[in-house]
C-alpha cells in the first residue's frame, strides 16, 4: 500500500467560501466567486469562526489548540491590570506587562536611580526592543518593577534602557524580559501565582460578585500576595482584578491559563485556526450562512451535510474532567477518583 506520508492538508479562506458557494450550486466548473461575493462571504465567514471559538459552541473539548499560558507581571501600586491586544487599539489605557513567554535574569551590580543602562547575570534571550522590568530599591518605587524598553541589541552584560531608572536598584534584584503582549482572555480557565522557584500556589478564580464584595480591595494598604482573581472580558481587552489593592512580592507573577481568541480570516490565502475536523464544519456552516444572500434553497440532505460535519468536528477532543465520589459517613472515610 502507498501513502502519501504527509498529513498537513488544509484549506484557505478563499477555498471555504468556493467550496460553500459549489454546495449551493452557484458556481460552475473552473469558476469563481466574484469581489463582491468573495467580500461579502469572508464577513459571513469572520462571524461564524468568531462564534465557534473559545466554549461559544458547546463543544465538548472546547478550542483546545487556543490555549495558552500567560505571564502576568504584577505592581505593588495597583491591584488591576489590562489584558489586551496593543497600545494603539487601546489608546489611553495603561495595558499590564502580559505575555505568553518571557526571560528573567537578576542585576549583577548596583545600579543608581538616573542610570540608562543596568548589569545583569545574563542577557541571554534579551534583545533590542523588548520590554524590559527592573525591580526597584528605594523612592517610591521600592520593592516595584520600573518597565521600559531595551535599548540596542545587548553586548556582554550590558543592558542599555529607553528610559532612565527612577530610583536605585540593587545586587539580586530581579530582571523579567518579554517580546510580544499576549492577546486577551476568551475564556480563562486557572490561575496560580509563581515565585522565582517555579513552585506554584492555586489563585481562586472570582465571580464578579465576589470580587464586588471583597472589603479591601481598594484599601491602598492592604499590599499582599494576591489569593484570587476577577477576570471580565471586555471587546478589545481584557481586566484582571485581585483582591489586593497591590502586591507585596513583585518576583512572584501570575500564570494564566486561558483560551485566546481565533485568528481572523483578511487574505485569500489566510488559514483557517482550525485543525482539520474543523475544514468541513466551516464550509458546511458558511453554506447554510450564505442561503438567503443567494435566495438558495436550504435542502434536508445540506442539514443532514451540516449536522453530522459539525458534530464529527466538535466531538473528536473530549472533555476530560477528575471526578470523585465519597462516602457522607466519615467514619467510613473512603474515596476514588476517576
Amino acid at each position: 500500500m502507498a501513502t502519501s506520508g504527509t498529513y498537513t492538508f488544509t484549506v484557505t479562506r478563499d477555498d471555504i467560501i468556493r467550496a460553500a458557494m459549489l454546495n449551493l450550486g452557484k458556481l460552475g466548473e473552473g469558476e469563481g466567486p466574484t469581489a463582491s461575493e468573495t467580500q461579502d462571504a469572508a464577513m459571513y465567514l469572520n462571524m461564524l469562526v468568531k462564534q465557534y471559538q473559545g466554549q461559544a459552541d458547546y463543544s465538548a473539548g472546547l478550542k483546545m489548540w487556543t490555549r495558552r499560558i500567560g505571564h502576568l507581571f504584577l505592581s505593588t501600586t495597583s491591584g488591576q491590570y489590562i489584558l489586551g491586544y496593543n497600545s494603539s487599539a487601546n489608546s489611553g489605557l495603561s495595558l499590564a506587562n502580559w505575555t505568553n513567554s518571557y526571560v528573567s535574569t537578576t542585576l549583577s551590580v548596583n545600579a543608581a536611580s538616573g542610570a540608562t543602562s543596568i548589569q545583569v547575570q545574563s542577557i541571554t534571550g534579551i534583545n533590542n526592543g523588548d520590554k524590559i522590568g527592573i525591580q526597584m530599591n528605594s523612592g517610591y518605587q521600592n520593592g516595584n518593577l520600573f518597565w521600559t524598553t531595551v535599548n540596542g541589541t545587548p553586548s556582554g552584560n550590558t543592558i542599555n534602557l529607553a528610559t532612565a531608572l527612577p530610583a536605585s536598584a540593587n545586587y539580586g534584584g530581579i530582571v523579567y524580559d518579554y517580546s510580544v503582549q499576549a492577546q486577551l482572555t476568551v475564556v480563562p480557565e486557572a490561575v496560580v501565582l509563581r515565585d522565582i522557584n517555579n513552585e506554584d500556589v492555586p489563585i481562586n478564580m472570582w465571580t464578579v460578585q465576589d470580587y464586588m464584595f471583597a472589603p479591601s480591595k481598594a484599601d491602598p494598604n492592604y499590599i499582599s500576595d494576591p489569593v484570587s482573581v476577577y477576570i471580565q472580558r471586555g471587546t478589545t481587552y481584557s481586566t484582571l482584578f485581585t483582591d489586593v489593592a497591590g502586591a507585596s512580592d513583585v518576583t512572584k507573577h501570575l500564570v494564566v491559563e486561558y483560551m485566546e481568541p481565533i485568528q481572523d480570516f483578511n487574505n485569500p490565502l489566510d488559514n483557517p485556526e482550525y485543525p482539520q475536523e474543523w475544514f468541513r464544519a466551516l464550509v458546511w456552516s458558511l453554506t447554510k450562512e450564505l442561503c438567503p444572500m443567494f435566495n438558495a434553497i436550504w435542502s434536508q440532505e445540506m442539514q443532514s451535510n451540516y449536522t453530522e460535519a459539525m458534530a464529527v468536528a466538535r466531538n473528536l477532543d473530549p472533555n476530560r474532567t477528575a471526578m470523585y465520589f465519597q462516602c457522607n459517613d466519615w467514619n467510613e472515610g473512603w474515596s476514588n477518583s476517576y
